[in-house]
């Protein structure tokens, strides 16, 4: 101790060299970090299905890389003026770079088997408005082509633009402008699109901004809590910069280890600047109190980093574990977040028993004059609240019960649900275009289906084969709700109107197989085109079945997929293999997937946290004091969700052991405390008050720091991070007001017991 005290000043410098230069470099490469909306990455790793995916991407195309554009005409659609600028559009599309194909409502026709071979019609004759009449009976008469092509309410019109698969992110943002210049130009009523590439420029563009404004808010809320607690410009500016530091570490760590921020990632610095807050607010005030007892500065920092320091630790421990669960997950950026802000949890309090000792230790020593008013506003509040609760601690424990007996209710209400779109909240852009498509077209969301021969003499032109699919096709359309409908048998049944001069009513499977086999021969001899390749093999005996439906929940999905596999296990079913895949089901999985694995955390987390204070206090009782404090706030939360209807999914379910993780650490400083004071031979009830006053300042300044922090997120246009953000800072909020209403009735109750 005499050594550090006399070699201090040379160690501060040192310390202080090297934290220069170390921020230095992390700043350098914070400043490179790159944004990323990467969606196919929030898929389960090592699921079977993954590969069942793989393998259809490989086998066909990607089922994502598509734009719907839609164009509104107040008027109706069959006016020429219209059709012919949506001809323009299609037409100039055609020869822009990583557009690979446009399908445009200008541009459909159909074939008609004459006496001299096939030859195609149009459905429209854009430049005839003399057939406009008999084009629009023909086409609201094909069921293939409405909420396709056409509107259900006669007032819009679709292109179907595919582009190159796995196109980057600069082409991407490219493309999109070049298609937004093009669609300025025309004057268009109203245009709506959906698909990869406009959804992810909107991400991409919300995570820089909101990346800043949640920074911006936290910091705010932050200075402005600091001051009211300790009412100086030192105490202020010190933990700011000791969290500022280990944000800067922290995305210097991401950015070296390759890691771009994502729509998770993108909370960590938010994450850090009210969690890295706790320990430097917690330093802070055990260090003042030694202030006031007259020590001096030296001591002080001494006797702060002997009592708090290993609560500290512990808190560090328990708050890592509370994000460390997340790595239970089989989604990577659900995995990266978790590592990476656990990480940074760790930066922060290396840095705040680094760094911040030698800070205290060489400014002007603060006012205690003003600080102790300060702490005498709160030591009289204190005392207050902690005789209410003495003496109202039958109706507290009541009322407790009372409530936690109605969360639980309340969480058998919750229900497993998520939507491809729930990103957004309702009133944005992309939302309105999104419900656009939901409402008058077939839907956004790919439905995708591989079927595949079980006997590999057989094909899937057989009249066998091409009768289970035509039977899957119209249970698909009636009973699931699919539209936009291809498959090998609606080829099949193309070519069989073509053969009966194009009549809508021929569009079904012939009832011969004769009558199927020609169909068939016909078709084989346009084998070559490309839009044939993507929905039957070379060999015939893998095939896909795609269309649009409308995105209801992976609820009532799951639910009509289990009526599907029932259809399915007809015995007329049973000559083809069937497997339903795409993005949105693999999406789906990486919902199930993590509400199960973070309920795991949960569980691993409780456990851990109780081992901890078994092994440090051995007593049971302080192991129920600890636990029971943080589960009434995670039972009511639960409580709330389903109440109010918030559906359990990935941006609900990770809160649970993120936020019980976090609100250990005020009952790990509550039980040190005690600890200590009960050591010195006092008795429980005075053990509680010196624990209560003293720290309770410390608990509630923190607790404050952390909810309003999160709350900051509920400004977010990401319906996720809303929720995540409102749902963390309600538990905060109530597992302070359960720590300080219930620690102090169950030491006496449960502590007093013992020693009788």
């Amino acid at each position: 101790m005499n050594f550090i005290r006399k070699h201090f000043k040379i160690l501060s410098w040192s310390a202080l060299v090297f934290v220069g230069i170390v921020t230095a470099v992390s700043l350098s490469g914070a400043r490179k970090l790159k944004f990323d909306y990467d969606f196919e990455s929030f898929f389960p790793t090592g699921d079977p299905d993954l590969e069942i995916y793989q393998q259809f991407r490989k086998t066909f195309e990607y089922d994502n890389e598509f734009v719907l554009i839609a164009f509104e005409n107040k008027e109706g659609i069959f006016r020429q003026d219209f059709l012919e600028k949506v001809q323009w559009f299609s037409d100039s599309l055609r020869n822009v770079r990583h557009i690979t194909s446009v399908a445009s409502p200008t541009n459909l026709d159909y074939l008609v088997i004459g006496p001299l071979g096939p030859v195609k019609q149009p459905y429209l004759h854009v430049d005839e408005p003399g057939f406009y009449a008999a084009d629009s009976a023909r086409i609201y008469s094909s069921k293939e082509l409405v909420g396709t092509f056409f509107a259900t309410d006669r007032n819009s019109v679709c292109l179907y633009v595919k582009t190159t698969e796995g196109i980057a992110k600069l082409p991407s943002d490219t493309l999109l402008a070049h298609m937004n210049g093009m669609i300025a130009s025309q004057n268009f009523d109203a245009v709506h699109m959906a698909g990869k590439i406009n959804g992810q420029k909107v991400y991409l563009d919300r995570l820089q901004n909101e990346f800043l404004i949640f920074f911006l808010s936290s910091f705010v809320l932050v200075v402005i809590f600091l001051y009211i607690s300790f009412r100086s410009f030192w105490g202020v500016w010190v933990p700011i910069l000791i969290v500022l530091l280990s944000i800067i570490w922290t995305l210097g760590l991401m950015q070296m280890t390759g890691k771009a921020l994502d729509i998770m990632t993108v909370l960590l610095p938010t994450m850090m600047f009210v969690v890295g807050m706790s320990d430097t607010v917690h330093i802070m005030s055990k260090y003042l109190e030694e202030l006031r007892a007259g020590k001096d500065r030296f001591s002080a920092l001494i006797d702060t980093i002997r009592e708090v320091g290993f609560p500290t630790f512990l808190t560090l421990i328990t708050t890592a574990l509370g994000f460390l669960t997340l790595m239970y997950s089989n989604i990577k950026p659900i995995r990266d977040f978790g590592i990476y802000t656990s990480l940074g949890v760790f930066v922060a309090f290396v840095l705040s028993y680094a760094l911040m000792p030698l800070i205290l230790n060489n400014i002007r020593e603060p006012n205690l004059r003003l600080e102790s008013k300060t702490s005498y506003f709160w030591s009289r509040r204190l005392h207050s609240l902690l005789r209410w609760i003495f003496n109202n601690a039958r109706w507290v424990m009541i009322g407790t019960a009372a409530v936690v007996g109605i969360s639980i209710f309340g969480i058998t209400r919750i229900e497993r649900n998520n939507y491809l779109i729930e990103g957004l909240t309702r009133g944005d852009e992309l939302r309105r275009d999104f419900d656009f498509f939901e409402t008058y077209y077939s839907g956004v969301r790919p439905f995708e289906m591989m079927v595949e021969v079980r006997d590999s003499s057989a094909s899937l032109l057989d009249p066998q084969s091409l009768r289970a699919i035509d039977k899957l096709e119209k249970y698909l359309e009636k009973e699931y709700g699919v539209g936009f409908v291809l498959s090998p048998a609606t080829l099949v049944k193309s070519f069989h109107k073509a053969d009966n001069g194009g009549d809508p009513a021929f569009y079904k499977l012939p009832e011969s197989d004769s009558a199927i086999t020609a169909s068939v021969e016909m078709l084989k001899e346009f084998r070559k085109r490309k839009e044939i390749k993507t929905l039957i093999t070379k060999d015939e005996r893998k095939g896909r079945i795609t269309g649009k439906m409308h995105d209801l929940g992976s609820k009532k999905i799951r639910a009509m997929n289990e009526k599907l596999l029932a259809f399915l296990a007809a015995p007329d079913m049973q000559v083809l293999k069937y497997s339903i895949t795409g993005g949105p089901t693999m999406l789906d999985k990486d919902n199930d997937y993590l509400v199960e694995n973070m309920l795991q955390g949960l569980v691993l987390s409780i456990i851990v946290v109780a081992l901890i204070i078994a092994l440090i206090h051995r007593s049971v009782m302080m192991v129920l004091i600890a636990i029971i404090p943080n589960m009434v706030p995670i039972l009511i939360i639960g409580g709330v969700m389903g109440f109010a209807g918030i559906d359990l999914k990935s941006s609900t379910s990770i809160i649970f052991s993120i936020a019980f993780g976090i609100a250990t650490d005020d009952t790990i400083h509550f039980l040190a405390r005690l600890k200590l004071e009960l050591n010195k031979g006092k008795s429980v009830i005075y053990a509680v008050k010196r624990t209560f006053i003293s720290t309770g300042k410390a608990v509630i300044v923190t607790s404050l720091i952390l909810s309003a922090g999160f709350l900051t997120l509920v400004a977010s246009g990401f319906e996720s991070t809303f929720f995540f953000g409102l749902l963390v800072s309600i538990t905060l909020f109530i597992a302070v007001l359960t720590d300080l209403l219930l620690f102090p009735i169950l030491v006496v109750w449960l502590l007093r017991r013992r020693k009788k």
